[in-house]
Formats: structure tokens, sequence, C-alpha cells
């Protein structure tokens, strides 16, 4: 079985779809059909995609081309198919863990100070992780198009007792899949 089908297999309401801005980036404006395609998989599968606040910053500040007012990431919300997370309880351990852990990982594999880690790759670490402590939620998959990112999302928490428990899904590849 491919990954694609067993990510599909995996949908229902115990897994948390957490996504990057560069996934949302890579559609594009809201007519492009990338974005569509992306609200069209979000709405036959049941999917609602987490982002961190840090995320939702990096998107509200584009340009309001799309909709007169509005800009796509705001479309998406309003629409119910992205939600934007809480901000991460810094004061629990498990949570500054993992995204030390990430910041650690993306570091080593790409060669970068820690210290030059963007805020919003550990951030999504700290909503995957969130979602994992939410006893309704069992599995997550991370959607990025920055691998360094998602690999590191998914070996922080099984570094952190979360083993198992998520999947890093390229945003490019899941894009081309459903265009």
């Amino acid at each position: 079985m491919d990954e694609e089908r067993l990510l599909l297999n995996d949908v229902d309401e115990a897994v948390a779809w957490v996504g990057d801005s560069g996934l949302f980036i890579a559609c594009g404006r809201q007519q492009n059909n990338k974005y569509t395609a992306l609200e069209r998989f979000a709405r036959r599968h049941d999917i609602t995609f987490v982002i961190p606040q840090r995320v939702y910053a990096e998107l509200g500040g584009a340009p309001d081309r799309s909709t007169p007012g509005q800009t796509p990431i705001n479309s998406a919300i309003d629409a119910a198919w992205v939600t934007v997370a809480d901000d991460p309880d810094y004061t629990n351990s498990t949570v500054s863990h993992v995204m030390d852990s990430v910041r650690r990982y993306i570091a080593d594999s790409s060669s970068r100070n820690e210290d030059h880690i963007e805020k919003a790759d550990a951030a999504l670490g700290a909503v995957a992780v969130n979602c994992l402590l939410n006893r309704d939620t069992e599995f997550v998959v991370v959607v990025t198009t920055d691998t360094d990112a998602g690999e590191g999302v998914v070996a922080a928490l099984d570094a952190n007792g979360f083993e198992d428990r998520a999947r890093f899904k390229d945003g490019f590849e899941l894009i081309d899949e459903i265009t």
C-alpha cells in the first residue's frame, strides 16, 4: 500500500493534520487550481489543517490580491478547513523538549546554527505534541514543504514518547497527488 493510501486510511477524527506555511504558499491564490484542490481534499476527507500561530502570522501578511480585504488563509479559516492552534504551553516540559529537539534536528541535518532555525518550524512540533496530548488525537500528519522540519518533528515526537504516532507528508507531493 502506498503512503498516500495509508494516510487517507488514517483520516478520521483521531488524526490531526498540522500544516506549515510552505503548503499554503505553494498553493497560491484562491482561484489557483492547487488551492481549490487542497480545499476539496480537506472537505472530501473531513480534514481541518491545524496551523501554528507563527504560521498564521507568516501567511496573514500576504497581499490581499485574491479576495479584496482577505488573505487566502483567512478565507480557509472562515470556510473551516483550516484552524489556528492556541499558543503552545511553553511551561509544559514535553512541549519544550519537542521544540528543542526539532531545532536540534534541523540544525544537524542542514548544518545551520540552532539559533537561526525558524521559530515556525519548532512551532510545528509544539502544535503536533499538543494535538497528541489531547486524548482525542491518536496520530498526527505533519504537512510541510520543508523536509528537514517535517522529518525533525517526527523524530522529535519519537524521541519524546510519541513513537510511531506521527508521519511527515511533503506538501509539494500532496499538491501533486491531489491536482
